[in-house]
Formats: C-alpha cells, structure tokens, sequence
C-alpha cells in the first residue's frame, strides 16, 4: 500500500496543512458576523416593506440565491476592479484580495440569514411587538430589544448550518489565488505527487471545524432553551 498511501507522509504534513486554518476561520468570522449584520437589516426591510429597498433587497437576495459562489467571487475580484479601472480608479488593483473574499462571503451569507431571521421574525408572536408599542417603545426598541433576541433563538440551528456551509465554502477561494488549506495542499501535493493523503488532511480538519460548531451551536441552543424556560417560570 506504500505505493499509494504513505502513513507517514500524512502524519508529516498534517502540522502544515493545518497552519493555514486561520485563513478559512478568518473569512467565516468576518462573514459571519457581518453577513448578520447585513441579514438582519435586509430582514427588517422586507419585513416593514420599506419603499424602494425592499424591492433591492429582493432582487439582491434573488441574485446571491440564483448564481453559484463561484461566479459571484469571480465577479467580484475579476470583473468589480475592471469596471472601478473603467470608471477611473486605477488603484483598484492593489486591494488585497482578502477584501473581495470578505465582501462576497459577507453579502453571500448576509442573503441567506436575511430570509432566515425574517421567517424567525414571523415566528415571534405579533402580539409582543404591539406589547412594545403600547409601553412608548419605538420601532427600534421594540425590535432590538424584544423581537430580534427571540428571533435570533428561533434560528440559531439554522443560522449554524450556514456557518458551516460558509466554512466549507472557504475551499474555494484558492481560485481567486488566497492561500488556504486547499491550496497549499494542492502546491504540495504537485511536489510530492502525494496529493491523496494531504487532502485527507483537510478533509480532516474540516470534519473537525464542522463538529466544533455544531457543537458550540448545541450548546447555545440548550442555553437559549434554558433561559426561556426559566423565564417562564
């Protein structure tokens, strides 16, 4: 089996595979955090169906949902610095490419969390935000204050699966030349022609990344329970 699969050689390069974890977990911090952000504001909008930008938010949300990852972080990195040079702004090209990563990953995940908290929202009893009004809450209260934390609770699992698929989805950005897990074992593996077992390596640390967060997903989940039960009680 020498011949095909080396052990060792799996053992050996695991340590340097998994030295370049932080770019992925970097692109899926920032993406998740701002694609909230972005989620949560497009969700209110369509929500309070706000003239004009409920009609660009669904078509943003159509487009991201619509077209592969791929052609969006290609659109972003080969065709945004092309358009922005033709407009004028020739220092386009020396952004680093980390920033387009971030603002496709970020508005990629943000279309998706926006239908999920806006079904979250929906979820929520409607009585409770007329509850907030009546008490001399505004809109921004009311919400920041009573209805998003519920929402949020609702959709932590579902919220969590995009994470992981975001995770995932960092696979891809050796295409646009960031080097991640999978490029740095695809340039290794060109050396040594032993790509089989350094790709077992990422296989491996994603395996692990995904069940981390799910299980830090379970267990603010079980924490949410709890603390709505006592509420209740």
């Amino acid at each position: 089996m020498g011949n095909y699969f080396d052990l060792g050689y799996l053992i050996k390069t695991f340590p340097i595979i998994l030295s370049y974890v932080h770019t992925s977990l970097l692109i899926t911090l920032v993406a998740g955090v701002i694609g909230i952000v972005i989620g949560s504001i497009v969700a209110l909008i369509r929500i309070n169906k706000i003239t004009v930008l409920d009609k660009l938010a669904a078509i943003y949300i159509s487009f991201i949902r619509g077209t592969p990852f791929l052609v969006q972080l290609f659109l972003a990195y080969f065709g945004l610095p092309e358009l922005m040079q033709k407009l004028g702004y020739q220092g386009i090209r020396e952004i680093p490419t980390l920033f387009y990563v971030f603002i496709v990953f970020s508005l990629h995940v943000g279309a998706y969390i926006a239908e999920i908290i806006r079904s979250a929202i929906l979820a929520v009893d409607k009585g409770q935000l007329e509850a907030a009004y009546s008490i001399g809450m505004g809109a921004i209260q009311a919400y920041s204050r009573i209805i998003l934390p519920q929402a949020f609770s609702i959709a932590i699992p579902t919220i969590c699966n995009i994470i992981i698929s975001t995770l995932k989805g960092t696979s891809l950005v050796f295409n646009v030349g960031v080097i991640d897990m999978m490029r740095k074992a695809d340039l290794m593996g060109a050396n040594s022609h032993r790509s089989l077992e350094l790709y077992i390596n990422v296989a491996i640390i994603y395996i692990l990344l995904v069940f981390i967060i799910s299980k830090v997903s379970t267990f603010i989940e079980k924490r949410q329970v709890g603390y709505h039960q006592m509420s209740n009680l």
